[in-house]
């Protein structure tokens, strides 16, 4: 064989190993980057998902404008989130705030932004509202906290605090630090 047909033979097989090598790189990096991205895998506008009891009533239900879902942690982004935490022989406790954020499993919801909690009585009239920011809500446990400032509104009394831990079953608030509550004197007659 000519010396110039083993050139050509030798540079083909080298921009055949080229070719090779650089799909085999381009290929792996697309699948390393894939696997590293936030993107959403799916989302929905302007959605409603219930979570039931076990004796088939419901536990909450959960609103937003806009949810994006995760694969890369499984967890799930919130717009405008509005949740309806159910209790037994009580109205509910109504929760809504700017921006949310859900764990797998449905186990921790984390609100952030402007953040209202409020109890109505059987006419629909706020009885107990609470303003703060970023709060912790375990739905199953109807349990939520947060570690900023909040402000309690129950009739006339006003309670501000620096950190709150609430039992939505049992009506029950622990209040950390910073404690300072307005009580307005009572009317003369």
């Amino acid at each position: 064989m000519p010396a110039r047909w083993k050139t050509v033979i030798i540079l083909l097989l080298l921009a055949s190993a080229s070719a090779w090598l650089l799909n085999k790189l381009t290929t792996d990096e697309s699948t390393v980057s894939s696997e590293f991205s936030h993107d959403p895998d799916y989302y929905m506008e302007n959605f409603t998902t219930w979570t039931m009891a076990e004796d088939g009533k419901p536990s909450n239900i959960l609103n937003a404008d806009y949810m994006a879902h995760y694969p890369d942690s499984d967890t799930t982004e919130l717009t405008n989130p509005r949740l309806e935490v159910f209790r037994k022989d009580k109205l509910p406790i109504n929760i809504i705030a700017d921006k949310g954020w859900v764990t797998d499993g449905n186990e921790v919801i984390l609100l952030t932004g402007n953040v209202r909690l409020w109890e109505e009585d059987a006419g629909g009239n706020t009885v107990m509202e609470i303003i703060t920011s970023d709060v912790k809500i375990l739905p199953d446990q109807e349990y939520a906290e947060t570690e900023k400032q909040a402000k309690l509104t129950r009739g006339e009394i006003t309670i501000n605090t620096t950190g709150m831990r609430a039992w939505m079953r049992e009506s029950r608030l622990e209040l950390l630090n910073n404690v300072h509550t307005i009580i307005p004197p009572e009317k003369s007659r």
